[in-house]
């Protein structure tokens, strides 16, 4: 069973990817706010009956559901504003992930532990010391939205198909990442020979910066 603890727009949407690509056939969405799990996971059922796909999701505000959890995502928390930065919800999210990753140690105690609550490397961090669990077993995301950002924008300045743009992107979620041009590729050839120097340095600000554009957006 997949556990998503945060029943909100990042909590739905990631229970909705887990269940098309059937990872697995159980999704429990967890939540203190009464009716909110139940009502996502009753919508987000009615989708996948219509598509066909045998994943129950179930909605609880109950953390002794999650027996028997295989993987918890933490997506709890408060969510950035228009404005802030993701370490100006250190002090809130704090508190809120030691409590939350405290009920999955009582209750999940065999679990792998994804974090994505903001700031994520921190909150990964608090997740490893809060859980005592072993450091291969607490799976910071945040690398892997900052690629996906990173990759489109790349998709935007070549028109090249997604599944052939190679990419990574290095430290932490946040003003100190690192998308690196200078390793991305395109069909196997490396993206510095296909754009200018001036492009490459748009693609690496807007990599870090969109995120604020996002939330001030929607």
């Amino acid at each position: 069973m997949i556990t998503i603890i945060g029943a909100g727009k990042v909590g739905g949407s990631a229970a909705l990817c887990s269940a098309i690509k059937q990872l697995d056939d159980q999704i429990l969405l967890l939540d203190i706010a009464e009716g909110l799990p139940q009502g996502e996971a009753m919508d987000l059922n009615h989708l996948l009956s219509e598509q066909g796909i045998d994943v129950e999701i179930k909605g609880s505000n109950n953390y002794e559901d999650m027996k028997g959890s295989d993987i918890v995502v933490v997506v709890a928390g408060a969510g950035r504003k228009p404005g802030m930065t993701r370490m100006d919800l250190l002090k809130i999210n704090a508190g809120v992930v030691k409590d939350v990753v405290g009920n999955i140690k009582k209750y999940a105690d065999n679990s792998l532990i994804i974090p994505v609550t903001n700031p994520l490397d921190p909150m990964a961090y608090i997740t490893f010391k809060t859980s005592g669990f072993e450091k291969n077993r607490v799976f910071g995301m945040g690398g892997m939205l900052d690629l996906s950002r990173f990759k489109q924008f790349i998709h935007e300045a070549t028109n090249s198909p997604r599944k052939e743009i190679d990419a990574i992107v290095i430290g932490e979620h946040g003003e100190n990442m690192l998308p690196l041009t200078r390793l991305a590729q395109i069909s196997g050839k490396p993206l510095p020979t296909i754009l200018s120097q001036e492009k490459l340095d748009e693609i690496f600000t807007l990599t870090k910066s969109v995120a604020a554009e996002v939330i001030k957006l929607k």
